[in-house]
């Protein structure tokens, strides 16, 4: 029987922030912040690569076996993109010996044994013997037939033992946003109806589209820095935002591919000239009380979608 609190996680699906800030308001009520220096500890694949449990299980195991220093305080352990979870040629990709990531993250492997049969033992056995707790988070990408493979053992045990949480965009979010990127005006026009539909439309379109742009407007700078990961990664550290969901290079590699191609078809003043816009338009999603006229916020944000894309 799980505790009241249980001790494993699992955040999956295709809202890859939703995920991200479902983990962060997990994190935050558990652990204080003034604690996380020394009890959180965040296992992240290598770009594009999926970790494979068997790289990473010893230290998985001992991390989550280690108490912590102050009494009350639990650990927290982080595991992003498990390829054992997925379907499709995830598993495959992060199972490879030689990726940076088994070599980065695990210094020691397991002896002998299933890891898959010895991690659910881990979780069913001894993680209950501490009052550590594993969150595991999975952005599916379907495209990539890279999906949760809930028929399998350690789904299976996640489930009976903690708790499994799924966030998935509406398929017309995804199409509306790539039509947008891509400046599929007609495209992007189609779905827009539905979209705005929604109790939450207008907010919800209109914060997805700032984050579109700002993404696409960093793509557009990762190209001065050069074609290297390495020279794009110490691009984005001096210059853009630490948090994830301000910084590209924070995201999912697959979000990261998808703005980097769909910024070419902009020039870096096309999106800069969004930016005048986008403030125009907060004060009409979000007006003041005082204010003594607002113009129609999805009239507004139709207009939007139609200059960005190219008419004026």
């Amino acid at each position: 029987m799980a505790r009241e609190t249980p001790q494993v996680y699992l955040i999956y699906g295709t809202d890859s922030a939703r995920i991200r800030q479902e983990c962060t308001r997990l994190v935050g009520t558990l652990l204080p912040a003034e604690h996380r220096a020394e009890n959180l500890t965040e296992i992240e694949p290598p770009v594009n690569r999926p970790l494979a449990l068997r790289q990473i299980l010893a230290d998985l195991t001992s991390e989550l076996a280690t108490p912590s220093f102050f009494p009350g305080i639990r650990r927290i352990v982080i595991v992003e993109q498990l390829a054992d979870l997925l379907g499709g040629s995830a598993t495959a990709e992060g199972g490879e010996e030689g990726s940076s990531a088994g070599r980065r993250k695990s210094k020691k492997q397991p002896t002998g044994g299933d890891p898959i049969s010895a991690f659910c033992r881990f979780l069913e056995h001894d993680l209950p013997q501490t009052d550590n707790i594993l969150i595991l988070t999975v952005v599916e990408e379907p495209e990539k037939r890279r999906r949760i493979r809930t028929t399998s053992s350690l789904f299976k045990a996640i489930q009976s033992l903690g708790r499994v949480l799924q966030f998935n965009e509406p398929q017309v979010i995804f199409q509306f946003l790539d039509a947008f990127a891509t400046r599929d005006l007609a495209a992007a026009l189609r779905f827009l109806p539905e979209l705005l539909s929604d109790d939450e439309g207008v907010p919800s379109i209109f914060r997805l589209l700032t984050r579109q742009v700002r993404f696409l407007i960093q793509a557009k700078l990762l190209e001065r820095a050069g074609e290297s990961k390495e020279k794009a990664e110490q691009f984005a550290q001096n210059y853009f935002p630490p948090e994830k969901g301000l910084n590209l290079m924070l995201e999912h590699p697959f979000t990261i591919q998808k703005a980097r191609r769909a910024a070419r078809r902009w020039t870096l003043a096309e999106l800069n000239a969004l930016l005048p816009r986008l403030e125009r338009l907060t004060k009409i999603v979000y007006p003041s009380s005082t204010d003594v006229y607002v113009p129609d916020a999805e009239v507004e944000l139709e207009r939007f979608v139609m200059e960005a894309c190219g008419i004026k």
